[in-house]
């Protein structure tokens, strides 16, 4: 485990993304989301889009399902479990601007919802979805034992999950730690970074079963080699971009480095990239 100083707050997660919103947008599109290749063909956008669907698969996702998203952002996956998979879907974000740019593209759907809320703090009912998905998101929770427990109480009685989550590699180096993991987690607002066997003590400590374990590292790595590609084509073609970089106080601009940080992460494999699935039995 990677540990930082930093503050990792709901609120200090919610005004970095919304700091930063026009860039997220622009990087990476309403999916702010790795891409997964599996054939190594795909494209960019089918990669992504693979991710979002392998999820689905992956916890079950059908007709008439009623779906927690924790983690929604723009709502991407979230319209593509109702759209797609006709499923009833239910999406958390701390970041405003996430919010308000999900809730403008419900476009009169009411198989989606969203809430712009700490997913810790909600107050629905227990057993009230059939399936629960969360995508890049557990990493900024600080109390990820509690994430666990209240998903388990969300799912009914044999609800099914799947969870895609950053993770620091087991043998990660004492110059990775510092050099890299430390510094991601801190300008990426995430308290720790687990490795992949103390994710899986977590998912069945709450009580799940598992039914799907899988470091994709290799198949999502290229992901940031195309993000840093985009940032710096913008960072010669478009001037607001370098006023923002090298002339603005923004705090948080220091995720533009981040970017090249996680490049170097996934090459020199100090990073991993775990898919778990399972049920509540």
């Amino acid at each position: 485990m990677t540990i930082h100083t930093s503050s990792s707050s709901p609120q200090h997660v919610a005004a970095h993304y919304d700091n930063l919103d026009r860039f997220y947008r622009d990087i990476w599109g309403e999916h702010v989301h790795h891409g997964l290749w599996e054939s190594g063909q795909e494209s960019t956008e089918e990669a992504v889009l693979h991710l979002s669907h392998r999820m689905a698969q992956l916890a079950q996702v059908g007709r008439g399902d009623t779906v927690c998203d924790v983690g929604c952002g723009y709502g991407g996956t979230s319209r593509i479990l109702a759209r797609n998979y006709g499923a009833k879907v239910t999406g958390f974000t701390v970041s405003n601007q996430q919010y308000q740019y999900a809730k403008a593209r419900i476009d009169g759907d009411d198989a989606l919802q969203y809430y712009c809320q700490d997913f810790l703090q909600h107050e629905l009912p227990d057993a009230s979805f059939s399936a629960l998905i969360s995508i890049e998101c557990i990493e900024h929770i600080q109390d990820k034992k509690e994430f666990f427990r209240k998903a388990f109480q969300l799912l009914e009685p044999g609800g099914t999950f799947a969870i895609a989550v950053w993770s620091a590699a087991e043998d990660a180096s004492a110059w990775q730690q510092k050099t890299l993991l430390g510094p991601i987690c801190d300008e990426g607002r995430m308290p720790d970074l687990l490795t992949g066997s103390a994710w899986k003590r977590l998912i069945e400590d709450a009580g799940f079963t598992l039914t799907h374990e899988q470091d994709v590292a290799r198949q999502v790595k290229k992901t940031w080699a195309i993000c840093c590609g985009r940032l710096m084509r913008k960072v010669v073609t478009d001037a607001s971009y370098r006023k923002f970089l090298w002339n603005d106080p923004a705090k948080d601009k220091v995720f533009a480095l981040t970017l090249f940080r996680l490049y170097a992460a996934f090459e020199t494999k100090a990073m991993s990239y775990w898919i778990f699935a399972g049920e509540k039995t």
